[in-house]
C-alpha cells in the first residue's frame, strides 16, 4: 500500500508541476496586459491554489492557531523542511525568501524563478544588502514576504538562533514582523525534517508514503520594529515563536 500511495501521489505531483509550468510560462506573462496591480493579485491567486493542491496531493492537513496581522507584511517562521513553503504559502500571498541551493532544484527551482522568489547567497555581503534594499522596497510596498531567519533547516525539537541582519529590512521600512510557527505531528515529525546533506527526490518519495500530515501553523502577535534594534526584534520573534511551540525555554538557544 504504502508503494501504491508514492507511486498515485508522483503521478499527481506531476501533473501539479506540469501545471504549475504552463501557468508561470504561458499565463503569467499574458497577465501583464492587465496591469501589474492586477497581473499580481492574479498570480497570488494562481501560486495559493497550486499549494492547496499540493497539500491536497501529499495528504497534508493545515491546523491553523491565530490569526496574521495584515499590518505586520514580514512574516518569520522556524524552518523544518521544503514543505513549511507549500504549508505557509497556501495561507496568503507572499513573497518568498530562501536559500540560493532552492534556485537549482528540479522543477520546484525553475518555479521559485517564475515567481519572484529572493534568493540568498549566504557568505556573500553585497548580495545580501542587495536583498536587503530589495525586501525594504517590497515591504514599503506593503508586500508580504516570508523569512526563515535560523538560515537553515532544523529537526524541528528546537528552534534555532534568528539571525538578526535579516531583520534589518522591517527596522528600514518601519513595518511590524509576524511571527510564525511550524509544526509536525506523527509520522511527519520524524520524516519531515530536511536537513543536513538530504537530497530533494528521495526526501519527496517518503513523504509522499505518508497516510496523513498534519502541520501545525501557528500566528503569534506582531512585534513593531519601532522602538527595538534588530538584535531584540529577532530575539523577541525567536521568544514568540518558541511560545507558539510550547518549547518554552527548557530548549536551549542554538547558535
Amino acid at each position: 500500500m504504502p508503494r501504491f500511495r508514492q507511486a498515485y501521489r508522483a503521478v499527481l505531483v506531476a501533473v501539479a508541476c506540469l501545471g504549475g509550468m504552463a501557468a508561470v510560462v504561458l499565463l503569467f506573462p499574458l497577465l501583464r496586459a492587465l496591469g501589474e496591480n492586477r497581473a499580481q493579485c492574479l498570480r497570488d491567486r494562481v501560486q495559493m491554489a497550486w499549494f492547496r493542491t499540493l497539500l491536497l496531493i501529499l495528504g497534508v492537513h493545515v491546523e491553523r492557531r491565530g490569526r496574521w496581522n495584515p499590518d505586520a507584511p514580514l512574516w518569520v517562521a522556524n524552518h523544518i523542511s521544503w514543505l513549511d513553503i507549500v504549508v505557509i504559502g497556501a495561507q496568503a500571498p507572499l513573497t518568498f525568501i530562501s536559500k540560493q541551493d532552492v534556485a537549482g532544484w528540479p522543477v520546484f527551482g525553475f518555479l521559485a524563478r517564475r515567481t519572484g522568489t529572493l534568493f540568498l547567497r549566504r557568505g556573500d555581503r553585497e548580495d545580501t544588502q542587495r536583498l536587503g534594499e530589495r525586501m525594504t522596497w517590497l515591504l514599503r510596498q506593503k508586500r508580504t514576504l516570508l523569512l526563515f531567519p535560523e538560515g537553515t533547516s532544523s529537526s524541528g525539537e528546537t528552534v534555532l538562533r534568528f539571525h538578526p541582519r535579516l531583520f534589518q529590512p522591517a527596522k528600514r521600512a518601519g513595518v511590524a514582523v509576524q511571527p510564525v510557527a511550524l509544526a509536525y505531528r506523527g509520522d511527519a515529525g520524524k520524516i519531515a525534517p530536511f536537513v543536513g546533506e538530504a537530497a530533494f527526490l528521495p526526501h519527496l518519495l517518503r513523504m509522499l508514503g505518508i497516510p496523513r500530515t498534519v502541520a501545525e501553523l501557528s500566528f503569534g502577535l506582531a512585534i513593531d520594529s519601532e522602538h527595538l534594534n534588530r538584535d531584540e526584534l529577532a530575539h523577541a520573534a525567536r521568544q514568540t515563536v518558541v511560545g507558539c511551540l510550547g518549547k518554552g525555554e527548557t530548549r536551549r538557544q542554538v547558535a
